[in-house]
């Protein structure tokens, strides 16, 4: 659970990228095609994404995977706050990070000796430095400029989702209904993830608050670095996950029956079954029930890691959520 208090100030410095940030895009890129916690719970775009994209990393992009744990976490100095736009200047910015900060941060992820590379770059070393802006820029140009059409699509849309939110009901709508795993109950934005013992306490305090909506993820995360404004990532959203404005309609309901309907539709963002139940507010044991029998028709694929069974859609149940939308 990540429990994010805000303040009267921090409501009106609630703020989102026009764009997509390059380093937070490479990152995040990164960590879907290398982290296997975060690939086991890739949303359909993002596996179809890294279907593309994964024949396209070459040996010169291996120092930005490198600061990629295994379970999904990166170090904050990867995605520092750029001033200027454009990949060259933040692969720069990047490179430039103060010594103290490359080793304050590794040491806090990564055992000294786990890898020559990372060892270089806890020392300062200059080639180290210019092997992670190399590797930055190579990722981008080779990469994401040749995979992530799919990826701008949802992203641009995301945004225009949630302007429409804001104009018409303010920043309460915008809170309330920014995605199924958050809960706005002024003044505490409560945000369940996949880590059901896990509490992060994140105050505010008149930092405001950046929202980053990423096809690349099924989970929201949070980065709360005391030296900037904090950041929500959050799944975008897609539309086939939305409820049909007129229920007698709905042709998926009659089909798979309504409750196993809105099941589906809630696993167009990949859950556990705790995450699922609660989305859609019945019980476990039926949960499990729904998923079993959804799994059996080969509309929902089950990985079970580290005790907890993680839930997605297949291709097949994807198309059926298009074309009943």
């Amino acid at each position: 659970m990540i429990r994010i208090h805000f303040s009267a100030a921090d409501l009106g410095r609630v703020v989102f990228p026009a764009e997509p940030e390059p380093l937070w895009e490479a990152a995040l890129a990164a960590r879907a095609l290398s982290a296997a916690a975060a690939r086991e719970t890739l949303p359909p775009a993002a596996r179809r994404w890294r279907q593309a994209a994964a024949p396209l990393v070459s040996p010169s992009m291996r120092p930005l995977f490198k600061l990629i744990a295994p379970g999904g976490c990166f170090p904050d100095f990867l995605t520092p706050t750029v001033a200027t736009s454009g990949v060259q200047s933040a692969a720069e910015l990047l490179a430039g990070t103060p010594t103290e900060v490359f080793r304050e941060e590794l040491d806090e992820r990564f055992p000294r000796d786990i890898d020559p590379y990372l060892h270089g770059l806890r020392a300062g070393d200059a080639s180290a430095r210019r092997a992670l802006g190399t590797a930055v820029l190579d990722f981008h140009r080779n990469v994401l400029a040749q995979s992530s059409d799919e990826l701008s699509r949802q992203y641009a849309g995301d945004l225009a989702q949630r302007a429409h939110a804001l104009m018409h009901g303010g920043i309460e709508a915008l809170l309330t209904n920014l995605h199924p795993d958050a809960e706005w109950a002024p003044p505490v934005l409560s945000v369940h993830t996949l880590r059901a013992n896990a509490s992060v306490e994140v105050h505010l305090r008149g930092r405001g608050l950046q929202l980053y909506p990423s096809p690349l993820l099924a989970e929201c995360l949070v980065d709360d670095n005391p030296r900037r404004r904090p950041v929500l990532i959050y799944p975008c959203a897609d539309g086939p996950a939305a409820e049909p404005h007129d229920p007698d309609a709905d042709t998926l309901a009659a089909l798979l029956g309504r409750t196993r309907a809105a099941v589906l539709r809630s696993l167009i963002t990949p859950a556990s079954t705790t995450q699922l139940a609660r989305r859609i507010g019945i019980s476990l044991a039926s949960t499990s029930e729904h998923t079993r029998i959804l799994r059996a028709a080969s509309l929902v694929t089950t990985h079970r890691s580290q005790g907890t069974s993680l839930h997605s859609l297949t291709p097949t149940a994807h198309t059926l959520l298009m074309q009943n939308s």
